[in-house]
C-alpha cells in the first residue's frame, strides 16, 4: 500500500509538471528530434460528468484488493461496536467475548467519527482520515480498502458522520474539508467509479438513495445526482445550513434545517413541496419514514407528520422534570415494531408508540448512553456507555455491562453499535 501510494503521488506529480510545461524543448525527442507528448492516464469511462477529474493530494483515490468479494453467512450472537477510540470491535452478546478487533492503518485515528453499513455479510466502514474498508463481518477480515487522499493528519478529518449507502453494486459516501466531493465506489471491490466536488466542504450528514438519484446535503444547498452516471442534476439554495440526515417515502424528500424549518421537496427538481416549522428544530438524525408517518424528533418534543401535507399527526411533548431547570435534550431515536426508542442528554430512555405518540416507558439510566441504540427485541435494547456496551432489560429497567473497555478516554463520544440481522 505505501508503495502503491508513494508510486501514485509520484505520478501525480509527474503530470502536474509536465502540464505546467510549455517549452517543446522540455519535452523528450525521438530518435529524429521532434518532441513526444507526455503519457497521460487514460480518461475514466465512468467518471464523465465529474467536475473534478484531476487527482490532488486531497482526492486522490487508492485502492487495495485482498480477496474476492463474497456474501457472508449472517453470525446472529454478534453486535459490531464502532468504538470511540476508532476501534471496530465484533462483540459476542451470548458468550460477552470479543470476536475480532480492527484499526486503521493510520496511528493519528483515535476516536470515532463515523458509522458503519452492513450488507450481505460485509461490514463497510469509514474512518475519518479517509480510509474506507470492506470487511468480512465473522472475521474481520479485508475484503478491499481504500485511501481517500494522500494528505494525513490528526486534524485533517475528511469522513465525519457518514454512513456508507449501498444500491446495487454502488456505495456512496461524501468527504469534506479540502475535499469535498461525494464518491461512488464499486462495492465489490472498492473500484473508484465516480465523483463530484461540492460547493461546500461542511459535509456532516450521509446521503440519500431514492428514486434512481443520489441526495446530498450541502451547508446551504441540496444536490441530486443521478445516481448510475453522477451527474449533476440539480441543486437548491436554502437561507441556512441543511443540517438533518434526509429521508423518503419514495414520492417525496424530507430534511430539516440548522434552525426549526423541515422541507418535503420534490425528488425529481427539488421544488418545494411544503415547509413545516417546527420550535426547537434540532432534528439531525431523528427522523425516519415508517407506515405513510413521517416520524421525528427535536429537542423536546415527538411528532408525526402527514408526509404529503406536512400536518402534524400527533405530537408529545417531553415531561419536565420535577424541580428542573429546563426540559432536557433528546439526543438519539430509533425506530423497531412501531415503537420509537430515545433518549436525552440527562440519560432518560423513552419509549413511544409510534400510532399514537403514547409515551410507553420511561426510565432513568444508571450509565450515560454515548451511542446509537440497538433493539433487539421488545424487552432488550442496547446502548454504549463511557465503560462499554450496556444491556437494558426494558421490562426490568435493569442494566448490565457485558461488556467493559481496558480504559475511559477524556471526553468520550460518538460511538456507533450495529446488531447484525
Amino acid at each position: 500500500m505505501k508503495k502503491k501510494i508513494l508510486l501514485s503521488f509520484t505520478l501525480l506529480l509527474t503530470f502536474c509538471v509536465l502540464g505546467q510545461t510549455k517549452e517543446s524543448d522540455n519535452y523528450p525527442k525521438t530518435g529524429d528530434g521532434e518532441p513526444v507528448p507526455p503519457k497521460m492516464a487514460p480518461s475514466s469511462q465512468t467518471n464523465q460528468y465529474s467536475n473534478n477529474q484531476i487527482g490532488t493530494e486531497y482526492d486522490f483515490v487508492l485502492n487495495d484488493r485482498y480477496r474476492n468479494y463474497e456474501k457472508i453467512p449472517l453470525d446472529k450472537d454478534a453486535l459490531i461496536i464502532y468504538d470511540y477510540d476508532g476501534t471496530i470491535k465484533s462483540f459476542n452478546i451470548e458468550t460477552k467475548k470479543v470476536n475480532w478487533t480492527f484499526a486503521a492503518s493510520d496511528s493519528t485515528v483515535t476516536y470515532a467519527r463515523n458509522k458503519m453499513t452492513l450488507e450481505d455479510g460485509v461490514l463497510y466502514v469509514p474512518f475519518h482520515n479517509g480510509e474506507l474498508y470492506a470487511l468480512n463481518h465473522k472475521t474481520g477480515q479485508k475484503f478491499w480498502e481504500v485511501k481517500i487522499g494522500l494528505k494525513n493528519g490528526a486534524l485533517n478529518k475528511m469522513m465525519i458522520n457518514q454512513i456508507p449507502v449501498i444500491h446495487g453494486d454502488k456505495l456512496y459516501f461524501v468527504t469534506q474539508h479540502e475535499n469535498k466531493n461525494i464518491y461512488a465506489l464499486n462495492k465489490k471491490t472498492g473500484r473508484h467509479i465516480w465523483n463530484y466536488q461540492l460547493e461546500y466542504p461542511y459535509n456532516h450528514m450521509p446521503v440519500l438513495y431514492s428514486n434512481e438519484k443520489i441526495f446530498v446535503p450541502n451547508a446551504p444547498y441540496f444536490y441530486s445526482f443521478d445516481a448510475e452516471t453522477g451527474k449533476a442534476l440539480y441543486a437548491r439554495g436554502f437561507k441556512t445550513g441543511m443540517y438533518s440526515r434526509p429521508v423518503s417515502d419514495g414520492k417525496r424528500i424530507f430534511i430539516a434545517d440548522l434552525s426549526r424549518d423541515l422541507f418535503a421537496l420534490d425528488p425529481e427538481k427539488l421544488d418545494i413541496l411544503w415547509k413545516k416549522d417546527l420550535p426547537e428544530g434540532a432534528v439531525d438524525h431523528k427522523m425516519v419514514y415508517e407506515n405513510n408517518q413521517l416520524l421525528l424528533a427535536t429537542s423536546h418534543n415527538f411528532y408525526a407528520l402527514n408526509p404529503e401535507t406536512g400536518a402534524v399527526v400527533w405530537q408529545t411533548e417531553v415531561p419536565k422534570k420535577e424541580h428542573a431547570e429546563s426540559r432536557f435534550t433528546l439526543k438519539q431515536l430509533e425506530l423497531f415494531n412501531n415503537k420509537i426508542y430515545a433518549y436525552n442528554n440527562k440519560s432518560t430512555f423513552f419509549v413511544v408508540n409510534s400510532i399514537d405518540g403514547k409515551i410507553e416507558k420511561e426510565i432513568d439510566l444508571q450509565n450515560d448512553p454515548i451511542s446509537n441504540i440497538q433493539i433487539l427485541d421488545e424487552n432488550t435494547a442496547f446502548f454504549y456507555c463511557e465503560v462499554g456496551l450496556i444491556k437494558l432489560n426494558l421490562k426490568t429497567k435493569k442494566e448490565d455491562l457485558l461488556y467493559i473497555r481496558s480504559s475511559i478516554q477524556s471526553d468520550p463520544k460518538e460511538n456507533y453499535i450495529l446488531l447484525v440481522r
